[in-house]
Protein backbone atom coordinates (compact mmCIF):
# COMPACT_ATOMS: atom_id res chain seq x y z
CA UNK A 1 0.00 0.00 0.00
CA UNK A 2 2.76 2.77 1.10
CA UNK A 3 4.36 1.82 -2.59
CA UNK A 4 1.36 2.79 -4.54
CA UNK A 5 1.12 6.05 -2.67
CA UNK A 6 4.40 6.85 -3.58
CA UNK A 7 3.79 6.09 -7.02
CA UNK A 8 0.32 8.34 -6.98
CA UNK A 9 2.89 10.83 -5.22
CA UNK A 10 5.37 10.99 -7.83
CA UNK A 11 2.51 10.55 -10.74
CA UNK A 12 0.99 14.09 -9.34
CA UNK A 13 4.84 15.42 -9.11
CA UNK A 14 5.02 14.59 -12.66
CA UNK A 15 1.75 16.10 -13.91
CA UNK A 16 2.14 19.21 -12.02
CA UNK A 17 6.07 19.39 -13.37
CA UNK A 18 5.31 18.37 -16.79
CA UNK A 19 2.03 20.45 -17.18
CA UNK A 20 2.84 23.23 -19.78
CA UNK A 21 5.20 21.47 -22.12
CA UNK A 22 4.01 20.79 -25.71
CA UNK A 23 5.93 17.57 -26.08
CA UNK A 24 3.73 14.46 -25.32
CA UNK A 25 4.85 11.94 -22.93
CA UNK A 26 3.26 8.57 -21.73
CA UNK A 27 3.21 6.24 -18.93
CA UNK A 28 4.35 2.62 -19.38
CA UNK A 29 5.58 -0.53 -18.29
CA UNK A 30 5.01 -2.28 -15.72
CA UNK A 31 2.69 0.70 -13.48
CA UNK A 32 1.08 1.48 -17.22
CA UNK A 33 -0.06 -1.86 -17.33
CA UNK A 34 -1.27 -2.07 -13.62
CA UNK A 35 -3.06 1.18 -14.08
CA UNK A 36 -4.97 -0.48 -16.91
CA UNK A 37 -6.04 -3.82 -15.45
CA UNK A 38 -3.67 -5.73 -16.32
CA UNK A 39 -2.31 -8.09 -13.56
CA UNK A 40 0.98 -8.46 -13.38
CA UNK A 41 3.05 -11.28 -11.00
CA UNK A 42 5.61 -8.77 -8.96
CA UNK A 43 5.04 -5.38 -8.14
CA UNK A 44 6.78 -2.60 -10.24
CA UNK A 45 10.38 -1.70 -9.30
CA UNK A 46 10.43 1.86 -11.15
CA UNK A 47 8.18 3.92 -13.19
CA UNK A 48 8.54 4.23 -16.82
CA UNK A 49 8.32 7.36 -19.02
CA UNK A 50 8.20 7.47 -22.88
CA UNK A 51 8.97 10.49 -25.02
CA UNK A 52 10.21 11.69 -28.40
CA UNK A 53 13.87 12.73 -28.31
CA UNK A 54 12.77 16.46 -28.22
CA UNK A 55 9.91 15.75 -25.57
CA UNK A 56 12.90 13.67 -23.53
CA UNK A 57 15.47 16.30 -23.51
CA UNK A 58 12.72 19.19 -22.52
CA UNK A 59 11.66 16.88 -19.56
CA UNK A 60 14.95 16.13 -18.65
CA UNK A 61 15.47 19.84 -17.93
CA UNK A 62 12.41 20.28 -15.89
CA UNK A 63 13.10 17.04 -13.79
CA UNK A 64 16.84 18.40 -13.14
CA UNK A 65 16.54 18.44 -9.84
CA UNK A 66 15.44 14.84 -9.20
CA UNK A 67 17.81 13.93 -11.78
CA UNK A 68 20.10 10.85 -10.39
CA UNK A 69 22.60 10.94 -13.82
CA UNK A 70 22.88 12.42 -16.73
CA UNK A 71 21.02 11.73 -20.26
CA UNK A 72 22.76 9.21 -22.44
CA UNK A 73 22.21 7.57 -25.29
CA UNK A 74 22.04 4.30 -24.74
CA UNK A 75 22.65 1.60 -27.09
CA UNK A 76 22.96 -2.49 -27.18
CA UNK A 77 22.28 -4.72 -29.95
CA UNK A 78 18.32 -4.83 -29.74
CA UNK A 79 17.81 -1.45 -27.66
CA UNK A 80 18.04 2.29 -28.45
CA UNK A 81 16.98 5.32 -26.40
CA UNK A 82 18.03 8.61 -24.92
CA UNK A 83 18.11 7.50 -21.31
CA UNK A 84 17.75 9.04 -17.73
CA UNK A 85 16.63 8.18 -14.10
CA UNK A 86 14.95 10.13 -11.48
CA UNK A 87 14.12 10.02 -7.83
CA UNK A 88 10.55 11.18 -7.26
CA UNK A 89 9.00 11.15 -3.92
CA UNK A 90 10.98 7.60 -3.37
CA UNK A 91 9.97 6.47 -6.75
CA UNK A 92 12.79 5.51 -9.11
CA UNK A 93 11.13 6.76 -12.84
CA UNK A 94 12.89 6.00 -15.97
CA UNK A 95 13.05 8.60 -19.10
CA UNK A 96 13.08 6.61 -22.33
CA UNK A 97 13.43 8.97 -25.59
CA UNK A 98 13.07 7.56 -29.32
CA UNK A 99 12.32 4.24 -27.80
CA UNK A 100 13.72 1.30 -30.84
CA UNK A 101 13.49 -2.51 -30.44
CA UNK A 102 15.51 -5.12 -32.88
CA UNK A 103 14.63 -8.53 -32.35
CA UNK A 104 13.31 -11.47 -34.28
CA UNK A 105 13.52 -10.07 -37.32
CA UNK A 106 11.54 -7.14 -36.52
CA UNK A 107 12.51 -3.58 -35.92
CA UNK A 108 9.73 -1.56 -33.49
CA UNK A 109 10.27 1.94 -33.25
CA UNK A 110 8.14 4.35 -30.72
CA UNK A 111 6.21 7.14 -31.78
CA UNK A 112 4.98 9.14 -28.78
CA UNK A 113 2.93 11.63 -30.47
CA UNK A 114 1.34 9.60 -32.74
CA UNK A 115 0.20 6.65 -29.57
CA UNK A 116 -0.69 10.14 -27.27
CA UNK A 117 -2.79 11.64 -30.22
CA UNK A 118 -4.78 8.53 -31.31
CA UNK A 119 -4.22 6.07 -28.57
CA UNK A 120 -3.29 7.08 -25.56
CA UNK A 121 -6.03 5.93 -22.09
CA UNK A 122 -6.58 8.77 -19.80
CA UNK A 123 -5.95 7.96 -16.48
CA UNK A 124 -7.26 10.76 -13.98
CA UNK A 125 -5.33 11.60 -11.05
CA UNK A 126 -6.62 14.15 -8.04
CA UNK A 127 -4.01 16.75 -8.66
CA UNK A 128 -5.75 19.44 -8.57
CA UNK A 129 -7.91 21.30 -10.82
CA UNK A 130 -6.89 22.53 -14.25
CA UNK A 131 -4.39 19.45 -14.65
CA UNK A 132 -5.18 17.22 -18.06
CA UNK A 133 -4.79 12.97 -16.94
CA UNK A 134 -2.44 11.36 -17.31
CA UNK A 135 -1.37 9.26 -21.07
CA UNK A 136 -0.83 5.54 -20.78
CA UNK A 137 1.16 3.74 -23.11
CA UNK A 138 -1.45 1.99 -25.34
CA UNK A 139 -1.82 -2.06 -24.55
CA UNK A 140 -1.38 -2.38 -28.40
CA UNK A 141 2.58 -1.37 -27.72
CA UNK A 142 2.99 -3.07 -24.89
CA UNK A 143 1.68 -6.33 -26.74
CA UNK A 144 4.03 -6.15 -29.34
CA UNK A 145 7.15 -4.52 -27.06
CA UNK A 146 6.63 -8.04 -24.96
CA UNK A 147 6.40 -9.83 -27.77
CA UNK A 148 9.29 -9.07 -28.84
CA UNK A 149 11.30 -9.60 -25.40
CA UNK A 150 9.89 -12.89 -25.24
CA UNK A 151 7.76 -12.08 -22.09
CA UNK A 152 4.61 -14.42 -22.23
CA UNK A 153 4.05 -13.55 -18.74
CA UNK A 154 2.98 -9.87 -19.97
CA UNK A 155 1.94 -10.68 -23.25
CA UNK A 156 -0.61 -13.43 -22.56
CA UNK A 157 -2.26 -11.09 -19.76
CA UNK A 158 -2.17 -8.10 -22.25
CA UNK A 159 -4.07 -10.06 -24.59
CA UNK A 160 -6.50 -11.27 -22.31
CA UNK A 161 -7.05 -7.74 -21.19
CA UNK A 162 -7.47 -6.64 -25.28
CA UNK A 163 -9.74 -9.16 -26.17
CA UNK A 164 -11.84 -8.59 -23.23
CA UNK A 165 -12.21 -4.91 -24.12
CA UNK A 166 -12.05 -4.99 -27.81
CA UNK A 167 -12.62 -8.41 -28.96
CA UNK A 168 -9.42 -9.31 -30.61
CA UNK A 169 -7.39 -6.98 -33.20
CA UNK A 170 -7.70 -3.28 -32.84
CA UNK A 171 -7.21 -0.57 -35.61
CA UNK A 172 -4.24 0.89 -33.42
CA UNK A 173 -2.42 -2.75 -33.24
CA UNK A 174 -2.97 -2.58 -36.96
CA UNK A 175 -1.36 0.90 -37.52
CA UNK A 176 1.64 0.01 -35.29
CA UNK A 177 1.99 -3.17 -37.26
CA UNK A 178 2.01 -1.28 -40.90
CA UNK A 179 4.24 1.27 -39.24
CA UNK A 180 6.86 -0.42 -38.42
CA UNK A 181 9.11 -3.09 -39.39
CA UNK A 182 7.38 -6.45 -37.34
CA UNK A 183 8.24 -9.96 -39.31
CA UNK A 184 5.33 -12.49 -40.53
CA UNK A 185 5.74 -14.81 -37.79
CA UNK A 186 5.33 -12.17 -34.64
CA UNK A 187 2.76 -10.73 -36.75
CA UNK A 188 1.00 -14.41 -37.00
CA UNK A 189 1.93 -14.98 -33.31
CA UNK A 190 -0.45 -11.97 -32.68
CA UNK A 191 -2.98 -12.57 -34.54
CA UNK A 192 -3.18 -16.20 -32.42
CA UNK A 193 -3.11 -14.64 -28.94
CA UNK A 194 -5.97 -12.47 -29.86
CA UNK A 195 -8.21 -15.11 -31.66
CA UNK A 196 -11.21 -15.89 -29.63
Amino acid sequence: MEYIDKLGDALRTLQIKLHDIEQPWLVGGSCGLLMQGVPIAEAPKDLDLYADPAGAKEIHGILAEYAIDEQVEDRSPIYYSLLSHYSINGIKVELVGGFQVTMRDSIYKVNAALLYDRYAMKYSLNAGEGYAPIKLMPLEHELIFNLLRERPDRYEAIAKVMLNRNGGTTHALKELILQNSIDEALTDQIHRLLQR
